[in-house]
């Protein structure tokens, strides 16, 4: 028998009450995202968007526990990410837009790779005791934690790579590198934006061989290429039309960001473009969601996020000119799309 969501949700309220809010925030914000990220880690997600099934008929295709199937059914239903019904449980339709795998712009994968951040955020007592953070891109090629993160970085860059395709202003581009671009997607919807242009992923091998896998999927390994590479020391190669950086520069230190803008003036052919895409410090007020990432990229990476301004002068010295033609990132609100050329 499942607990009401309307009962569920009274409960939540009356704890609301009694419980001062930093704590109440605390419980149920951890409590409502680890439900939800389990049930896509498990497959729960995914196989109650193919339609309803009881929670008998669950354990026995995912090989679950049935009490713990079914208290964590009862918390998504409460959540609303779940419905219950004659034929048992499925996705809710608010729900299934965003974690049906068949949907264009399903985030399930994403969701299940975000158990992999919850360490980095248990150690940040330690880390504020002086700790170094914990490397996010030292794992081994062969370690599964490359499909869950590539995968999930394919599902947010869904959201946004046709919009931002759009906006790289390249005129009949033949060639293009894309610093650090994993699962090749932007590369992708450049490439199917730009007929006759064909793109050179760079990237560590771990997420190389996963985006090569997304690119044979999309049936264009023809012309999106990965090349295993760490974009702080390889050669990049010369006479690109287009070089990409995109969600690389807060993961760099500032010497690291410096020398590689550098290279990518050499990488480029003449009247070419350098695209950056990031999330950037911004002048005046500043938003809680900006404060968490830059807390959350030193966890994930030891680096910090920098302001526009520290982007324009590393883009002058390089030899690019300035200031960079700058575009917000509608469907990622806090990202920004900047394009400098070679002076």
């Amino acid at each position: 028998m499942s607990l009401r969501a309307d009962s569920a949700l009274e409960w939540l309220a009356l704890r609301a009450r009694l419980v001062p809010a930093p704590a109440a925030e605390a419980w149920g914000g951890m409590a409502l995202a680890g439900v939800l990220v389990a049930a896509a880690r498990v497959g729960l997600t995914d196989r109650l968007a193919a339609g309803p099934a009881t929670v008998d008929g669950l354990c026995a295709e995912l090989g679950l526990e049935p009490a713990a199937t079914e208290l964590l059914l009862n918390c998504l239903c409460s959540g609303g990410y779940v419905t219950a019904g004659r034929h048992g449980f499925e996705l809710s339709r608010g729900a299934r837009r965003w974690l049906d795998p068949s949907s264009p712009v399903s985030v399930a994968r994403y969701v299940a790779s975000a158990s992999d951040y919850w360490q980095w955020w248990r150690e940040l007592p330690e880390v504020v005791h002086g700790a170094i953070p914990d490397q996010q891109h030292t794992a081994n090629p062969g370690d599964p934690y490359w499909r869950r993160y590539i995968y999930g970085q394919r599902d947010l860059a869904r959201l946004s790579a046709d919009e931002v395709a759009r906006k790289v202003r390249v005129r009949k581009p033949r060639t293009m590198l894309d610093l650090g671009g994993g699962h090749g997607w932007y590369a992708a919807r450049l490439c199917r934006r730009h007929p006759g242009l064909s793109a050179t992923v760079l990237d560590l091998p771990g997420s190389a061989a996963i985006g090569r896998e997304i690119i044979a999927d999309a049936g264009l390994s023809d012309r999106v290429r990965h090349r295993d590479g760490d974009v702080r020391t390889a050669d990049l190669g010369a006479e690109y039309d287009l070089v990409c950086c995109f969600n690389v520069v807060h993961h760099l230190a500032e010497e690291e960001i410096v020398d590689l803008f550098r290279r990518v003036r050499g990488a480029l052919a003449p009247g070419g473009v350098f695209a950056v895409l990031d999330a950037f410090v911004p002048t005046g007020r500043r938003a809680a969601a900006i404060d968490i990432l830059a807390m959350f990229v030193y966890l994930s990476s030891g680096a910090r996020l920098h302001s526009g301004a520290r982007l324009n002068n590393w883009l002058r010295d390089a030899g690019f000119q300035t200031p960079p033609r700058s575009t917000a990132v509608r469907r990622i609100p806090g990202l920004a799309l900047y394009q400098a050329t070679p002076v």
